[in-house]
């Protein structure tokens, strides 16, 4: 394994504990070792029956970047991303792609790279525009660049006690 596969000595737990939702992004790019080690991470990702039902397509260019920005509600931090990984599958993949999507935004956390997963609401312009084939879905997409600003230390709490989530046995 490359160096870039295992970046410094990042757990998972530690990943999941610093990943957060990154909007604004530095204009610097994303190197590409570290680019296919995000995708790579996604390969990886577990799929039910091991079906890997999902194709990536990768976006850096500005203007495609900006096109895709189009199609979702809440996508203005999409056109300042690094790159953008959108989600393609056959429906009912949706958990399948969920699992990719988290492996990849982990392995970012990783590399210091942030990312925000983003719908793309408008279904046809996101099929147009990435000309996807009409037989699969592409609604999700994920945002990867450099954090803008410093985080701000992890507030104490922050989620809910385990004791409000989690009912044994049964609901």
């Amino acid at each position: 394994m490359s160096q870039v596969e295992t970046p410094g000595a990042m757990s998972v737990a530690e990943a999941i504990r610093r990943k957060r939702a990154i909007r604004r992004y530095r204009p610097e790019p994303v190197p590409e070792e570290v680019i296919e080690a995000i995708l790579r991470a996604g390969r990886r990702a577990q799929s039910s029956k091991n079906t890997q039902p999902w194709t990536f397509i990768l976006v850096t260019d500005r203007e495609q970047l900006q096109r895709v920005s189009t199609a979702g509600n809440h996508a203005a931090h999409i056109p300042n991303a690094a790159f953008l990984i959108v989600l393609v599958g056959p429906p009912g993949s949706e958990f399948d792609l969920g699992q990719a999507a988290a492996y990849m935004q982990l392995a970012a956390t990783a590399h210091g790279v942030g990312s925000c997963v983003t719908t793309l609401h408008d279904g046809e312009a996101a099929h147009a525009i990435l000309a996807v084939p009409p037989e699969l879905e592409c609604r999700y997409s994920i945002a990867f660049g450099y954090p803008a600003e410093e985080q701000p230390p992890l507030r104490p709490g922050g989620r809910r006690p385990l004791s409000e989530l989690v009912r044994r046995e049964r609901y």
